[in-house]
């Protein structure tokens, strides 16, 4: 009885963070559908700052679960002037391998060290279209700048401009991550591999195993279309986990990453910042030049795996203190034990869940996906 309560428990601890994150949406989309109402009385700016300090502050709590939370250690490689610049922010394109559903939050780790005060509420991200079907997150992110594409059928390329002028447009800076994989690589993709592997033997390149062979369309839009930017941010994600046994090619969900083995619970991040005026834009030149990019990082994964000590020559990062996140936590936690014992916050929470489909809805209509 005692070792299943024991086993049961242990569960929990991976159960129990992501499914507050979930359930944090419910308040943050409520008082998100208030800050779009104010936005009708009050100037603009005014409604895009309280919207960013809504962001950022969940931003935190994300932290807070991956990083206070779930004790990872943090390895940087490379360039570590991205995480100790002070002052303001840049505007950059963030470029990234991808492999699991815990990719996104490491741009937000970086962002919460980069400028005076952290930088998470620049953070947005290029996503499949079939993400704004999510209740309420998919509605939220469209309004905070992320930006929706297909990634099959007909390319529609109005809601994408108008997103990529909105952010160019934007008062505080930008963070906007692209994986140019299009999808998540996995060991288990044998097919999408071989694909993959055939496109870049058929061009003369020759094929990878950590990695697919990237999509420069993505990139080639925000670099056609954002005259802000500062730089492009390359980043190579490894994780700890992969160095398992068997685990090769198979990197950690959200729950593995948060209550794996702690012997192997490390983040890897190769950095690179490249000025944006080095960056090319002739299409057939920026797409060759994205494939040398990703065999590089197909050289640092290989290297990750077969080093001894893979951190070694690297920055051991701090975790972020908690005067930083618990704050945001204890706001979402008490935003979540109030509908118990306050009615009005309950009926605001119901119709917040109510309206998921109007949200949806409301995108389509104004053609946003």
């Amino acid at each position: 009885m005692l070792i299943s309560l024991t086993i049961a428990v242990d569960a929990l601890r991976s159960i129990v963070p992501c499914s507050f994150l979930s359930i944090s949406m419910v308040p943050f989309a409520s008082c998100s559908i208030l800050i779009g109402g104010i936005s009708w009385i009050v100037p603009s700016h005014v409604a895009q700052r309280l919207d960013n300090i809504l962001y950022k502050s969940y931003m935190r709590l994300c932290l807070f679960v991956f990083e206070n939370l779930s004790g990872v250690e943090i390895f940087l490689h490379g360039d570590a002037k991205i995480v100790e610049k002070r002052g303001d922010p840049e505007n950059v394109l963030m470029v990234s391998n991808h492999q699991s559903n815990v990719d996104w939050i490491i741009p937000v780790m970086l962002a919460a060290r980069h400028g005076a005060g952290g930088n998470e509420q620049a953070f947005r991200v290029m996503v499949k279209q079939s993400i704004h079907l999510v209740p309420m997150f998919g509605w939220y992110i469209f309004q905070h700048g992320y930006i929706y594409v297909r990634r099959f059928g007909e390319f529609i390329g109005a809601p994408v401009l108008r997103q990529l002028k909105w952010l160019d447009e934007s008062i505080p800076p930008y963070w906007l991550l692209i994986f140019p994989e299009g999808t998540r690589f996995s060991a288990k993709k044998k097919k999408l591999l071989e694909n993959s592997n055939r496109f870049l033997e058929d061009n003369g390149r020759p094929s990878m195993r950590n990695v697919l062979c990237p999509r420069s369309g993505g990139l080639q839009l925000a670099l056609d279309n954002l005259s802000t930017l500062d730089a492009i941010y390359n980043v190579t994600v490894m994780y700890g986990q992969t160095r398992m046994s068997g685990r090769r090619g198979l990197a950690p969900g959200m729950f593995d990453f948060c209550c794996g083995p702690q012997t192997f619970k490390q983040l890897h991040i190769r950095l690179e910042r490249i000025p944006i005026e080095k960056v090319p834009r002739e299409k057939a030149v920026l797409r060759s030049w994205t494939i040398d990019k990703f065999a590089e990082k197909e050289r640092i994964i290989d290297e990750f795996h077969c080093s001894e000590n893979p951190s070694s020559g690297s920055v051991a990062l701090q975790c972020i203190p908690l005067s930083q996140t618990l704050p945001s936590t204890l706001f979402f936690s008490a935003a979540l034990v109030a509908p118990f014992f306050i009615p009005t916050i309950r009926r605001i929470y119901l119709l917040t869940v109510a309206s998921s489909p109007l949200l949806i809805a409301w995108l389509h209509i104004r053609k946003c996906v």
